[in-house]
């Protein structure tokens, strides 16, 4: 885990405000709702707080929260964190890169309400790092650090513009849309889920006109299969994982995912995962699920 102090606190001018405006920073930031979930904005002593609950329909994963909604939340407020910090309000692309997860069991109901509270460890024209820490029942949840390359709006265009669909918003979706089931098979070890197209909603706010799967739900769809691979009935957490984003799933694209067990001690069973785009190579996770 990384351990670097603060770098730079958020803008002296709303440090000094404790309730931030949600308008004010969607205008800084490259996400939009209802991919950006975020409740209850504020900032004091260099730090960004924020609250969310989970969306997505309970799972055999234990928490009050599946890991890899938690990591949205977290990673969006990691770079709220570091929108914040900038000198101007100009719009950027806080593009997650890296990030590591070191998750707590937590006997809070799920749904229950998740506090986060997030620090910028490291800010340049290019990148950002944010530690980001989760609790929920006012016990620590989760520890999330995530790594972001950093974009102008005019520089993501441009890199992007064949994957423009101006016509799409997702103005009227009032939270995120779950992607099909596809299928899914065993090959030996390996544990393998196809979805022939990635619909355009499954993406909604992330990003607007731009539409792309979101890092965080690529690593729940593995996070997943790595869950059913233990049985369907079988309770886990997740106390680890490290991701790696190389590229991204856009909507209409074909993905796969794929996991397998690479070591099993006791309860803990580490996976190396793995997802496609196309054919491409998209993401890279190694994972270890306790199972309970």
């Amino acid at each position: 885990m990384l351990t670097s102090p603060v770098y730079r606190a958020i803008a002296p001018e709303t440090a000094l405000s404790r309730h931030l405006s949600t308008d004010r920073l969607l205008a800084r930031i490259c996400v939009r709702p209802p991919y950006f979930a975020l409740s209850d904005l504020s900032a004091e002593a260099g730090r960004l707080n924020a609250t969310a609950r989970a969306e997505l329909p309970r799972s055999q994963e234990l928490g009050p929260i599946q890991g890899a909604e938690l990591s949205r939340h977290a990673a969006i407020a990691g770079l709220c964190a570091a929108a914040l910090a900038q000198a101007d309000d100009q719009r950027r692309y806080y593009l997650a890169q890296k990030a590591q997860y070191t998750g707590f069991l937590n006997d809070a109901p799920y749904g229950s309400v998740i506090t986060l509270q997030a620090e910028l460890l490291n800010l340049s024209k290019r990148e950002a790092t944010a530690r980001i820490e989760a609790f929920a029942g006012g016990k620590p949840l989760a520890v999330v650090e995530v790594e972001y390359t950093i974009l102008t709006d005019s520089a993501f265009s441009r890199l992007f513009r064949s994957r423009a669909r101006p016509e799409f918003s997702a103005e009227g979706l009032g939270r995120m849309p779950a992607l099909p089931d596809g299928t899914i098979q065993r090959d030996g070890p390996r544990w393998i889920r196809r979805i022939g197209e990635v619909p355009v909603q499954a993406c909604a706010g992330h990003f607007d006109r731009y539409p792309a799967m979101p890092v965080a739900i690529l690593m729940g769809q593995l996070s997943q299969l790595a869950g059913l691979s233990l049985g369907g009935d079988q309770a886990f957490f997740i106390p680890h994982a490290e991701v790696v984003a190389h590229d991204f799933c856009w909507a209409g694209e074909s993905a796969t995912f794929e996991v397998e067990e690479t070591s099993a001690q006791a309860a803990n069973h580490v996976f190396a995962c793995q997802a496609e785009a196309a054919g491409r190579t998209v993401g890279q996770m190694q994972l270890t699920l306790s199972r309970r």
